[in-house]
């Protein structure tokens, strides 16, 4: 265990000196042939695990909002635990096969989620270090769940087009998870006790899931309300999406990650300027304020999608002072030229953000006044 402090000083050293050097990466305008060399400078940063790889898995739901929780109770504790990112989603799995039966067939099913999903599992089963449970088989570095999805898709798709599903489905259901995931651990030592996964999240992670709300912005819903998000990925159907208007989304996220919070970040990386080999995300063009209805615009007419799920753990500007978002990804250390990190433009962010979570508690006063949040 390491004390915060001495987290936060390995860390900003590590990453300054990463983002201190100059890269190859071009701008949003200019050909691959004239790169521009990019210097960013991190403004604020919170304490957090290693990025993680999810390999050949569809989970950077729970990948991100794992990192999320890690640094929660890295910010009230002073501890840096490793959570297991495959402890959830062995849970949501029966979940989401059950309302996929429950619906004939009629919703979706895969490896995805959102982000509340993370936090419904902890609320519900608990959570367990990464060490306890790693989805790994043996012989095996990195996870990959590409034949475990084609396998439960091919099996639902047969329970529901056999008529009326017998009882039998759901401990077969159950053996798949097994071989693949392995069965999620009932106790577990950690550092010298032994716990079980809901007495681990009472005891040492010490987080409570009702302290944490996710936040939108789209005018097709009404603003200060909480709202049910239309993609595909929420096949819990939540209805607690908070609904506010552009500019005070981007005021939660500012006096968030000022304060030392950090945001579990779902949205879309389909654009051209979200460039993971760069390490960066920009918009066509940058010099554009996005307004309200441009955002509205793209969200209607699927330009802007629910794609991925990241952690932003700071903020930093580049070489001409432009506001950015640290942002740790789940695709490997070795990606970009950032150690796995990438930065995100003012611009890309209130674009493409579909909804973030974070701390209650870091939502700014006047915001949550009209949330009537508490």
């Amino acid at each position: 265990m390491r004390l915060l402090s001495l987290a936060l000083a390995s860390t900003t050293l590590l990453i300054s000196s990463a983002f201190a050097q100059q890269s190859n990466a071009p701008s949003s305008s200019a050909p691959q042939s004239a790169a521009l060399k990019r210097i960013f400078a991190v403004e604020a940063e919170a304490a957090r695990t290693a990025v993680k790889d999810q390999a050949r898995t569809n989970t950077c739901w729970n990948f991100a909002t794992a990192s999320f929780m890690e640094s929660e109770v890295a910010r009230q504790s002073g501890k840096l635990i490793e959570l297991s990112e495959v402890f959830a989603v062995r849970h949501a799995y029966p979940l989401k096969a059950d309302a996929f039966v429950r619906a004939q067939g009629k919703a979706n099913f895969w490896e995805g989620g959102n982000n509340h999903d993370a936090m419904d599992m902890l609320r519900h089963y608990g959570a367990v270090p990464r060490a306890a449970f790693t989805g790994l088989k043996e012989g095996e570095s990195k996870l990959d769940h590409a034949e475990l999805a084609r396998v439960t898709t091919a099996f639902l798709e047969a329970v529901v087009k056999g008529g009326r599903p017998t009882k039998s489905w759901k401990p077969a259901f159950e053996g798949i998870l097994d071989a693949y995931i392995g069965k999620p651990p009932q106790s577990f030592v950690f550092e010298g006790k032994t716990y079980t996964p809901q007495s681990f999240r009472d005891q040492v992670l010490k987080l409570n899931p009702d302290d944490y709300v996710e936040v939108t912005s789209f005018s097709h819903h009404p603003f200060y309300q909480p709202v049910r998000l239309e993609i595909p990925d929420n096949w819990s159907h939540n209805a607690r999406y908070l609904n506010v208007p552009l500019d005070d989304m981007e005021k939660i996220m500012t006096n968030a990650l000022s304060k030392g919070y950090t945001i579990s970040w779902g949205g879309d990386t389909s654009e051209k300027g979200f460039n993971t080999k760069e390490g960066i995300a920009l918009l066509d063009d940058e010099g554009k304020e996005v307004t309200q209805a441009a955002r509205q615009d793209a969200f209607d007419d699927w330009r802007s999608t629910d794609d991925h799920s990241m952690h932003i753990v700071g903020l930093s500007k580049d070489e001409n002072g432009k506001t950015f978002y640290l942002t740790k990804n789940s695709y490997g250390a070795g990606v970009g030229p950032y150690a796995g990190y990438l930065h995100m433009s003012r611009n890309y962010v209130r674009m493409k953000t579909i909804y973030f979570m974070v701390h209650k508690d870091a939502i700014p006063f006047e915001i949550r006044t009209k949330l009537n949040l508490k």
